[in-house]
């Protein structure tokens, strides 16, 4: 490899093991594993559900259909963020807004959110980029005022919490992400 160093992942041997059973069962993107998971997953985060899916895109998808999203909404987003968070609403036939974030914390500015929001939108998708959490207050305030659906993009973000509270349970929906390249890996994203 040109002589870059091969970085290799640590997969202690219980987890290989695990992984062999899995791909032993035929089983490899349902049943008892994934089903653990999701509740080993909801117990960590403290939230009353938690699903699994083939990737962060997906699951942003499906946490926008779930919220009614579709032709003639808008959903304001983060414009420093993986392009999933934006192409998912496109998907849908809504429009992406994008807002500038805070040059300081690189995440959504409630001040820009504020300016952008509109009778036609119906989301608010924040991005705790980095492991580093948004500051809900401000726009859990927004929310109140404006009736919006507030849905987090926490690809980054398993283990963070904002005033003691894990990122997964502040927002109405929140998506993370298990890609290799993340904190946390498994063979399904969520």
């Amino acid at each position: 490899m040109n002589g870059i160093p091969l970085i290799k992942p640590f997969i202690p041997a219980d987890t290989a093991r695990r992984i062999a059973d899995v791909l032993a069962s035929g089983q490899l993107t349902e049943g008892s594993v994934t089903r653990e998971f999701e509740q080993m997953f909801r117990d960590y985060v403290g939230s009353r559900h938690a699903l699994a899916v083939c990737n962060c895109t997906v699951g942003l998808e499906l946490a926008l259909r779930a919220a009614g999203i579709g032709p003639g909404d808008e959903v304001i987003v983060p414009d420093f963020t993986h392009p999933a968070s934006a192409s998912a609403v496109t998907v849908l036939g809504a429009t992406a807004v994008l807002v500038d974030v805070d040059p300081d914390t690189m995440l959504m500015s409630a001040t820009e959110v504020r300016a952008a929001l509109s009778q036609r939108t119906k989301a608010v998708m924040p991005v705790s980029i980095f492991g580093n959490p948004i500051d809900y207050a401000p726009l859990l305030a927004l929310r109140e005022r404006q009736h919006f659906v507030l849905i987090e993009d926490a690809a980054c973000s398993i283990g963070a919490a904002f005033s003691g509270r894990r990122v997964g349970t502040w927002a109405d929906l929140s998506v993370f992400s298990f890609h290799p390249r993340k904190f946390i890996t498994t063979g399904r994203v969520a």
